[in-house]
């Protein structure tokens, strides 16, 4: 404890002279070290780039829109092209106006340069327009109802500075000039980040923060031990047994977790060998798969019990059991329960037997049936999780060999479909349509792509209802997308879906109070990952505490 301490107070002394009154300190990304840049179409940016120098046009949430940069758009009859009207009289942190000028040179440059297409939006655009000093519309390379949901991702820069760099992929962009809060880089290291209030902010009144400080943590275990000791307002952490470890601290310490996202299991359909490839591409060899794993002894090992089994073949999110019909739910739900005899029959009829009693099953070739499971390292419950399928897979006699690998490398190897099985989650969205979109559309499978369609599973009926889905207006055409696109994945069992993550998030009431809550008063905090734009609004709701 005395060294938790000591720690804690090295850092607010390193700090000191620097913070202003009111200062949020912040986790939203671990990290090996910081570099100044702020560029925000480079995927290495640092994570209080986006919201807190870039405000987005607007941010959803469920049924609700907050409106930010825009405040309305519009939709075309056809579904082809969307109108967006700009707020008046925000101003660029160095004092330039913001104008539809610069909406228009941000889009186009997604169109435009594609190796700054970040969230492949630039495929969507075909032009963008200025019709009058505050109006923009984006004309469509096909129809979307669902547009307005991909342009809150869209970072709008001032055109005034952008237009003159020629490798913007390349340049750092140190000295950042934003629309967003914190605008000031007070200081910076490479261990610590200070940002400050931008003198040009639009909301300035409802911002009742000085600072946020992004200290640096490389690990887990780190940021733990950290924000147990107080030193973090606000962060997003896999804390193991989280009541006694965490908020028994303070009464002031509070967190909430609900289910997330899906973490499955992929498997290479494009393997180098043909005959594990076959395997591979057998819909028994995956099912067996499926049934020889004890999902919930997974979740109390690599999770601590911190989890929730998957409840759909597809992998859809259990926030979305009422879009699926309970015939359509409980069709395939079999398959993704525990039934290992059941998996060493499928195995057995694919002529996968163990020919020279060495309790590993071989090909029908008589060779060995060997694979490998990776797993990006430093991901305890990936790692734990990838550990506990090899060794469940090793007793029905698949030989697996679980490998934790650096991130980059996990990616690369499967971009380039150079393994044999990995476990990956997803990003969760408003509606299935993101999941199923990123996890099954096979428009995303090449190497530039994120990783969470490069099983090179593909299915043309399934990329086509997944443009079907964005032409629905009404949600009972949109459900019926969800279900045929949810039957199709899972009479297939593209993936093996394991368990739901419980997002946790932790905040403390000793120096700010203003935490968001739903309606019945449970906690509704956002998590501060660079990946969420709702952390804007929970920062503009922030004060200090009384005294502060």
């Amino acid at each position: 404890m005395l060294s938790r301490l000591l720690t804690l107070c090295f850092a607010l002394v390193s700090f000191a002279g620097i913070a202003a009154p009111h200062t949020l300190t912040i986790i939203p990304e671990l990290s090996n070290g910081f570099v100044r840049n702020y560029n925000p179409f480079r995927p290495d940016k640092l994570a209080t780039t986006r919201d807190f120098i870039f405000e987005p046009l607007m941010v959803f949430e469920d049924d609700v829109t907050h409106y930010r940069l825009a405040k309305s758009y519009a939709l075309s009859p056809d579904l082809k092209g969307i109108t967006l009207t700009l707020r008046d009289g925000i101003q660029w942190s160095d004092g330039v106006s913001f104008s539809a000028d610069d909406v228009v040179f941000s889009l186009s440059l997604l169109k435009n340069e594609p190796e700054l297409d970040y969230n492949s939006l630039g495929e969507w655009i075909e032009r963008v327009e200025k019709r009058g000093e505050n109006e923009v519309y984006v004309s469509l390379t096909r129809p979307n109802a669902q547009i307005a949901l991909r342009l809150q991702e869209a970072i709008i820069v001032p055109a005034h500075q952008w237009k003159d760099i020629r490798d913007k992929r390349y340049y750092l962009n140190a000295m950042p000039v934003g629309s967003g809060p914190f605008t000031d880089i007070r200081a910076f290291s490479s261990n610590n980040v200070v940002q400050c209030r931008n003198p040009n902010y639009w909301q300035q009144d409802a911002l009742k923060i000085d600072c946020i400080r992004y200290p640096l943590v490389r690990t887990n275990d780190e940021l733990i031990s950290r924000l147990s000791n107080g030193e973090f307002d606000w962060a997003s952490a896999f804390i193991p047994d989280i009541e006694r470890n965490y908020s028994s601290y303070s009464p002031d310490y509070h967190y909430h977790h609900k289910p997330s996202t899906i973490v499955s299991l992929l498997f290479n359909f494009n393997h180098p060998d043909p005959e594990t490839r076959k395997v591979i591409q057998d819909v028994r060899f995956r099912r067996a798969i499926s049934m020889s794993l004890a999902r919930d002894l997974i979740i109390d090992i690599a999770v601590f019990g911190q989890g929730e089994k998957a409840a759909f073949a597809s992998g859809l999110e259990s926030k979305f059991d009422d879009w699926i019909v309970n015939s359509a739910a409980e069709q395939h739900l079999y398959y993704i329960r525990f039934h290992p005899n059941t998996a060493a029959r499928l195995l057995d009829e694919m002529g996968l037997k163990d020919t020279n009693d060495d309790g590993f099953r071989e090909l029908p070739s008589g060779a060995p049936l060997s694979l490998s499971l990776i797993a990006p390292s430093g991901w305890s419950d990936f790692t734990s999780a990838a550990n506990i399928t090899a060794e469940m897979l090793n007793a029905i006699g698949i030989k697996i060999d679980s490998q934790a690998l650096p991130f980059s490398k996990y990616t690369v190897q499967m971009a380039e479909a150079r393994y044999d099985m990995s476990i990956t989650n997803y990003f969760s969205g408003m509606t299935p349509f993101r999941y199923l979109n990123s996890a099954f559309n096979s428009r995303y499978q090449t190497p530039l792509d994120p990783r969470f369609a490069q099983h090179y599973f593909r299915d043309e009926e399934i990329n086509q209802l997944l443009d079907a889905f964005l032409l629905e207006t009404t949600q009972e055409g949109q459900r019926k997308v969800i279900n045929r696109l949810h039957l199709l994945i899972s009479e297939q069992q593209v993936t093996v879906p394991l368990y739901y993550k419980l997002e946790t998030v932790e905040f403390t009431k000793t120096r700010f109070n203003g935490w968001r809550r739903h309606a019945d008063g449970t906690p509704n905090v956002p998590p501060i990952w660079y990946t969420e734009r709702l952390r804007l609004i929970q920062l503009l709701a922030l004060e200090p505490v009384d005294g502060e």
